[in-house]
């Protein structure tokens, strides 16, 4: 393998994991629903209310992708495979 930049030949690969987190809802429930049930929860449940989302906290999703990835040891230079 090559390095596109420096075309040394001098390159390693690594299995790389990229982490994010989702949110349980999408932007279009945010937008027609969210917004107006969050609020009305607060008002009609209050400390109730609080005291749940603190101990329960958001229900998020977390995905895992793996990218493969090179890196020239003579310039740094590092691209996806």
């Amino acid at each position: 393998m090559v390095c596109p930049k420096c075309h040394s030949g001098n390159v390693n690969t690594t299995v790389v994991s990229d982490v994010k987190m989702k949110n349980k809802h999408g932007a279009g429930y945010w937008i027609f629903i969210g917004w107006w049930w969050e609020l009305i929860k607060f008002v009609v449940f209050g400390w109730i209310y609080l005291i749940i989302k603190l101990v329960v906290g958001k229900k998020k999703k977390i995905v895992t992708n793996q990218i493969t990835m090179a890196v020239c040891q003579n310039c740094g230079y590092s691209w996806k495979i």
